[in-house]
């Protein structure tokens, strides 16, 4: 196997939503981003976006975020993804099971008379599926296997600082597997 080659930028994200599918008019309602050049964080970015409708109580039970939460420190879509992709820029992009989260910023994109975005992603679901052997390659799971703390799963800060840690775990564990 050839060794996994990264660009030097890299923006790890996550997103939370109101739903799972951004076709049927589920929205983000959480943004969370943190850009690293080789192992350092070098920026960060997180807010709470007000989709614009109503939050199923089932989504809000995922992830905790509440409509009086929405209420109080969302801010509108449009500004919140155009100042994500901003923030993003031509980095390389990194998420568990990130065709999730880029279906959603690229559906707001869409939505806004934009250009979805083109660039390159890394997948750590996939990583994991590649490296590892475990019965479920949920985020939650392969963090515990590989020992990275989760103090809360389904919050996009707290699921960035996983990922970022996974990815560095599973990009040691593919050097010794080439």
């Amino acid at each position: 196997m050839p060794a996994l080659q990264l660009p030097p930028e890299l923006v790890v994200l996550d997103v939370e939503t109101t739903g799972l599918e951004p076709e049927l008019g589920h929205s983000v309602v959480e943004l969370a981003a943190q850009k690293i050049h080789g192992r350092e964080v070098v920026g960060e970015f997180m807010c709470l976006v007000d989709p614009g409708h109503p939050m199923s109580p089932e989504a809000s039970a995922i992830h905790g975020i509440t409509p009086e939460m929405i209420a109080l420190d969302g801010r509108p879509v449009e500004e919140a993804i155009l100042e994500f992709v901003d923030f993003i820029g031509n980095a390389g992009i990194v998420g568990h099971n990130i065709g999730f989260d880029m279906s959603f910023i690229n559906a707001h994109l869409v939505r806004l008379g934009r250009k979805p975005l083109t660039n390159p992603t890394l997948d750590t679901l996939a990583l994991a599926k590649r490296y590892l052997i475990i019965p479920s390659y949920s985020l939650k799971n392969v963090a515990a296997y590989l020992k990275v703390q989760q103090p809360h799963a389904h919050r996009a800060l707290i699921d960035v600082i996983t990922t970022r840690e996974v990815l560095f775990k599973l990009i040691e564990r593919a050097k010794t597997k080439t």
